[in-house]
């Protein structure tokens, strides 16, 4: 599970079924930021990358607090030319799967993909990374951003900034995003992904669980997933959220100073003690809850 875990996680950074009135007045994903000097409130939301658009169309107070401001953040600026960058990452220079795996590896990863596609052919994905095909098992529970049949809802954040002529900005490049999820050693790579196909059941269920977690806005649950766990998980954790959360932290005030902003990152981003939410109130920075249910 740990390595479905940091996966998820990394695609971060999640109907309504509960009763408002028995959530707590913290179960939101959207906080508003005022305070230290701020000439206009600024809005903080968590979102979660393979999750529609739809879900933003549902809260009427967010899509007013969208409207209101002067700019939309991202963890990167996502254009015609984000692909392009990240590709060199996916990629594999001097070795291919069915090498870097035995047969039998091979064959028990292209197995679990016929059960989702059948005729799926894992040689077509040669020489993408193992970290490329462990994104592609989420991918695969997710059929409607898979085929592009429904829009991100980071991406939409940022199309309806390019459409109504608000500034658009991103934390980090897609280069850096690239080099962190793809970069690590191959073997570890290949060990994490062959743990998931073999985990492949609990893993969909803890990312259905995961999923509901996040359409309630249940923060503490939130908080506790994210939470780092040993020391096999903990220098990616580390460098996934603690030091990314950080280096934004360090960019957010001077975006902050003269124009209201909409930041829209990574739910795993808000929560815990090392979190935007904290971070932003040890800055001297107000953080209030805004219902959106």
């Amino acid at each position: 599970m740990k390595n479905f875990k940091l996966l998820f996680i990394a695609l971060l950074g999640f109907g309504l079924s509960l009763n408002a009135q028995t959530k707590k007045a913290t179960n939101t994903l959207l906080w508003e930021i005022s305070g230290n000097g701020l000439k206009k409130p600024s809005y903080l939301f968590g979102t979660y990358h393979l999750i529609s658009a739809k879900f933003a169309d549902t809260m009427q107070v967010l899509q007013e607090k969208l409207e209101s401001v002067d700019a939309v953040v991202g963890e990167i600026v996502m254009d015609s030319s984000t692909q392009t960058k990240m590709a060199p990452f996916l990629i594999m220079k001097d070795t291919t799967l069915d090498s870097l795996f035995t047969k039998a590896e091979f064959k028990e990863v292209e197995d679990y993909f016929k059960t989702k596609q059948p005729g799926f052919e894992l040689k077509q994905m040669n020489k993408f990374k193992p970290a490329m095909i462990s994104i592609m098992m989420v991918l695969f529970e997710s059929p409607d951003m898979l085929n592009g049949i429904s829009e991100g809802i980071d991406d939409s954040f940022q199309k309806y900034a390019k459409k109504n002529g608000k500034s658009l900005y991103g934390l980090e490049t897609a280069e850096y995003q690239g080099a962190l999820l793809f970069d690590s050693d191959l073997q570890k790579q290949k060990k994490a992904l062959l743990k998931s196909i073999r985990e492949a059941d609990k893993s969909k269920q803890k990312m259905e669980e995961l999923k509901a977690d996040y359409i309630a806005q249940d923060i503490d649950k939130l908080t506790d997933f994210f939470k780092i766990e040993d020391e096999e998980t903990k220098e990616f954790m580390t460098e996934l959220l603690k030091n990314r959360n950080k280096r934004w932290l360090d960019q957010l005030p001077a975006l902050m100073q003269n124009q209201s902003l909409f930041i829209a990152v990574g739910a795993g981003h808000l929560v815990g003690a090392e979190g935007l939410i904290k971070g932003l109130q040890l800055q001297g920075y107000i953080l209030q809850p805004v219902a959106t249910n």
